[in-house]
Protein backbone atom coordinates (compact mmCIF):
# COMPACT_ATOMS: atom_id res chain seq x y z
CA UNK A 1 0.00 0.00 0.00
CA UNK A 2 1.40 3.42 -1.02
CA UNK A 3 0.29 5.27 2.13
CA UNK A 4 -0.53 3.35 5.28
CA UNK A 5 -2.95 5.77 6.90
CA UNK A 6 -4.61 8.02 4.35
CA UNK A 7 -7.12 8.87 7.05
CA UNK A 8 -4.29 10.57 8.95
CA UNK A 9 -2.14 12.05 6.21
CA UNK A 10 -4.98 13.32 3.99
CA UNK A 11 -6.52 15.67 6.61
CA UNK A 12 -3.07 16.97 7.54
CA UNK A 13 -2.34 17.77 3.89
CA UNK A 14 -5.70 19.53 3.53
CA UNK A 15 -4.87 21.62 6.60
CA UNK A 16 -1.44 22.52 5.16
CA UNK A 17 -3.11 23.38 1.85
CA UNK A 18 -5.56 25.75 3.59
CA UNK A 19 -2.76 27.31 5.66
CA UNK A 20 -0.78 27.92 2.46
CA UNK A 21 -3.79 29.45 0.70
CA UNK A 22 -4.39 31.76 3.68
CA UNK A 23 -0.74 32.82 3.44
CA UNK A 24 -1.20 33.58 -0.25
CA UNK A 25 -4.60 35.26 -0.07
CA UNK A 26 -4.57 37.08 3.28
CA UNK A 27 -0.80 37.60 3.35
CA UNK A 28 0.85 37.94 -0.04
CA UNK A 29 -2.18 39.25 -1.89
CA UNK A 30 -4.29 41.35 0.48
CA UNK A 31 -1.77 42.45 3.15
CA UNK A 32 1.51 42.89 1.33
CA UNK A 33 0.56 43.47 -2.31
CA UNK A 34 -2.58 45.59 -1.97
CA UNK A 35 -2.05 46.93 1.57
CA UNK A 36 -5.77 46.23 2.17
CA UNK A 37 -5.28 46.14 5.93
CA UNK A 38 -2.62 46.69 8.58
CA UNK A 39 -1.34 43.80 10.67
CA UNK A 40 0.79 43.73 13.79
CA UNK A 41 3.99 41.69 13.76
CA UNK A 42 2.53 38.44 15.21
CA UNK A 43 -0.02 38.16 12.38
CA UNK A 44 2.58 39.21 9.78
CA UNK A 45 4.89 36.48 11.11
CA UNK A 46 2.14 33.85 10.88
CA UNK A 47 1.26 34.97 7.35
CA UNK A 48 4.94 34.95 6.33
CA UNK A 49 5.26 31.37 7.60
CA UNK A 50 2.02 30.39 5.85
CA UNK A 51 3.04 31.96 2.55
CA UNK A 52 6.49 30.36 2.78
CA UNK A 53 4.77 26.99 3.25
CA UNK A 54 2.99 27.66 -0.06
CA UNK A 55 6.45 28.13 -1.68
CA UNK A 56 5.59 30.85 -4.20
CA UNK A 57 8.60 33.08 -3.77
CA UNK A 58 9.38 35.84 -1.34
CA UNK A 59 6.93 38.46 -0.14
CA UNK A 60 8.99 41.00 -2.08
CA UNK A 61 8.95 39.04 -5.38
CA UNK A 62 5.29 38.06 -5.17
CA UNK A 63 4.14 41.58 -4.26
CA UNK A 64 6.28 43.30 -6.89
CA UNK A 65 5.14 40.95 -9.65
CA UNK A 66 1.50 41.30 -8.64
CA UNK A 67 1.71 45.10 -8.40
CA UNK A 68 3.27 45.21 -11.87
CA UNK A 69 0.56 42.86 -13.10
CA UNK A 70 -2.21 45.14 -11.85
CA UNK A 71 -0.57 48.30 -13.18
CA UNK A 72 0.17 46.81 -16.62
CA UNK A 73 -2.39 44.01 -16.94
CA UNK A 74 -2.52 42.22 -20.29
CA UNK A 75 0.32 44.29 -21.76
CA UNK A 76 3.91 43.34 -22.57
CA UNK A 77 4.88 44.64 -19.09
CA UNK A 78 2.51 42.17 -17.37
CA UNK A 79 4.63 39.34 -15.89
CA UNK A 80 1.98 36.75 -16.86
CA UNK A 81 0.40 38.42 -19.87
CA UNK A 82 -2.53 36.33 -21.15
CA UNK A 83 -1.88 37.67 -24.66
CA UNK A 84 1.18 35.40 -24.75
CA UNK A 85 -1.13 32.38 -24.51
CA UNK A 86 -2.79 30.30 -21.85
CA UNK A 87 0.32 28.25 -21.01
CA UNK A 88 2.49 31.35 -20.63
CA UNK A 89 -0.04 33.05 -18.35
CA UNK A 90 -0.54 29.89 -16.31
CA UNK A 91 2.98 28.56 -15.86
CA UNK A 92 5.30 29.59 -18.68
CA UNK A 93 6.12 32.99 -17.17
CA UNK A 94 7.79 31.16 -14.26
CA UNK A 95 10.00 29.17 -16.62
CA UNK A 96 11.52 31.92 -18.72
CA UNK A 97 13.40 35.15 -18.28
CA UNK A 98 11.15 38.16 -17.77
CA UNK A 99 10.59 40.44 -20.73
CA UNK A 100 12.71 43.62 -20.42
CA UNK A 101 9.49 45.66 -20.12
CA UNK A 102 8.43 43.62 -17.07
CA UNK A 103 11.81 44.18 -15.41
CA UNK A 104 11.80 47.87 -16.34
CA UNK A 105 8.29 48.48 -14.97
CA UNK A 106 9.00 46.31 -11.91
CA UNK A 107 11.93 48.56 -11.02
CA UNK A 108 9.55 51.54 -10.95
CA UNK A 109 7.07 49.96 -8.52
CA UNK A 110 7.14 51.45 -5.02
CA UNK A 111 8.28 48.64 -2.73
CA UNK A 112 9.27 50.77 0.27
CA UNK A 113 6.59 49.20 2.48
CA UNK A 114 8.03 45.72 1.87
CA UNK A 115 11.63 46.93 2.15
CA UNK A 116 10.77 48.48 5.53
CA UNK A 117 8.98 45.40 6.86
CA UNK A 118 11.47 43.43 9.00
CA UNK A 119 9.48 40.20 8.64
CA UNK A 120 9.42 40.47 4.83
CA UNK A 121 13.14 41.23 4.83
CA UNK A 122 13.92 38.31 7.15
CA UNK A 123 12.06 36.01 4.77
CA UNK A 124 13.83 37.52 1.74
CA UNK A 125 17.24 37.03 3.34
CA UNK A 126 16.57 33.44 4.49
CA UNK A 127 14.14 32.21 1.81
CA UNK A 128 16.08 29.08 0.82
CA UNK A 129 16.41 27.82 4.38
CA UNK A 130 12.82 28.75 5.23
CA UNK A 131 11.34 27.04 2.16
CA UNK A 132 13.46 23.95 2.69
CA UNK A 133 12.31 23.68 6.29
CA UNK A 134 8.69 24.87 6.07
CA UNK A 135 7.63 23.63 2.63
CA UNK A 136 9.66 20.44 2.26
CA UNK A 137 11.27 18.98 5.40
CA UNK A 138 8.60 19.53 8.07
CA UNK A 139 5.57 18.54 5.94
CA UNK A 140 7.46 15.41 4.87
CA UNK A 141 8.90 14.36 8.21
CA UNK A 142 5.90 15.03 10.48
CA UNK A 143 3.70 12.25 8.97
CA UNK A 144 6.70 9.92 9.19
CA UNK A 145 6.99 10.62 12.92
CA UNK A 146 3.32 10.88 13.88
CA UNK A 147 1.85 8.09 11.73
CA UNK A 148 4.90 6.05 10.73
CA UNK A 149 4.32 6.88 7.07
CA UNK A 150 7.00 6.02 4.56
CA UNK A 151 9.25 8.73 3.20
CA UNK A 152 7.91 8.23 -0.33
CA UNK A 153 4.30 8.61 0.81
CA UNK A 154 4.98 11.67 2.96
CA UNK A 155 7.11 13.39 0.34
CA UNK A 156 4.75 12.58 -2.56
CA UNK A 157 1.63 13.73 -0.75
CA UNK A 158 3.40 16.95 0.28
CA UNK A 159 4.48 17.61 -3.32
CA UNK A 160 0.89 17.02 -4.47
CA UNK A 161 -0.22 19.63 -1.93
CA UNK A 162 2.40 22.07 -3.20
CA UNK A 163 1.43 21.62 -6.86
CA UNK A 164 -2.26 21.95 -6.02
CA UNK A 165 -1.56 25.22 -4.12
CA UNK A 166 0.56 26.51 -6.98
CA UNK A 167 -1.86 25.66 -9.76
CA UNK A 168 -4.84 27.12 -7.94
CA UNK A 169 -2.95 30.42 -7.69
CA UNK A 170 -1.82 30.18 -11.31
CA UNK A 171 -5.42 29.67 -12.47
CA UNK A 172 -6.04 33.28 -11.47
CA UNK A 173 -3.36 34.32 -13.96
CA UNK A 174 -4.68 32.17 -16.78
CA UNK A 175 -8.30 31.03 -16.41
CA UNK A 176 -9.53 34.21 -14.71
CA UNK A 177 -7.96 36.37 -17.42
CA UNK A 178 -9.66 34.40 -20.16
CA UNK A 179 -13.07 34.29 -18.46
CA UNK A 180 -12.94 37.37 -16.21
CA UNK A 181 -13.99 40.98 -16.71
CA UNK A 182 -11.51 43.58 -17.93
CA UNK A 183 -9.73 45.90 -17.30
CA UNK A 184 -7.88 45.04 -14.10
CA UNK A 185 -6.80 48.54 -13.18
CA UNK A 186 -6.99 48.57 -9.36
Amino acid sequence: MFCQLLTNIFPSVVILYVVGEVGITAGLHRLWTHRAYKAKWPLRLILMISSTLAFQGTIYQWSRDHRVHHKHSDTIADPHNINNGFFFAHYGWLMCKKYPEVTEKGALIDMDDILNDPIAQFQRKHIRSLVTLLAVILPTIIPMILWKESFICSFSVNMFRYFFNLHLTLCVNSVAHILGNKPYNK
